[in-house]
């Protein structure tokens, strides 16, 4: 059984159509139907979304999981291209990634990525004044919901 079949044997348990995944995931739903009754791979970026989504561990709906079980450096950044023009170079983009990304993966786990990335995608589309409430809300959920020990281990690799 491929990705395909797996996503369409837990919408059918869950009774869930794909339309209504692609509205929740924002997964094009003619991506979605031709993965599911071609019963093709799922690109992994998209089975983050999905798993997020369904609340499952991505491994349940994609056979093309990118990292070992035991990850390490180089499965997170093989090579970056240059992105948007310049304004990303790869180098940057690479080093965002070793000193930021993985050390936070290798540190609290990479399964809370698709969290992450549900977060960071629904974060770009807001409008200004939603992403500044965003920012103020985490802002004031630190005053009274921050971990010392997090917040220490965290400040040990955050740089861009």
């Amino acid at each position: 059984m491929s990705d395909g079949a797996k996503l369409k044997a837990i919408l059918d348990e869950r009774h869930m159509s794909v339309r209504e995944l692609a509205r929740k995931t924002g997964i094009n739903r003619t991506t979605l139907y031709y993965i599911v009754k071609n019963d093709t791979r799922i690109r992994y970026d998209f089975a983050l979304r999905i798993a997020n989504e369904l609340e499952i561990n991505v491994k349940e709906i994609c056979d093309n999981i990118p990292f070992s079980d035991k990850m390490d450096e180089n499965e997170v950044f093989p090579g970056i291209p240059s992105a948007f023009g310049g304004v990303l170079d790869g180098n940057r983009v690479k080093r965002y990634l070793k000193y930021t990304i993985f050390p936070l993966m290798f540190m609290y786990g990479k399964d809370a990525m698709p969290d992450v990335d549900n977060l960071l995608t629904n974060f770009y589309k807001l409008d200004d004044s939603g992403r500044s409430d965003v920012v103020n809300m985490i802002e004031a959920l630190l005053i009274n919901h921050t971990d010392p020990e997090r917040e220490r281990n965290v400040k040990t690799i955050k740089r861009w």
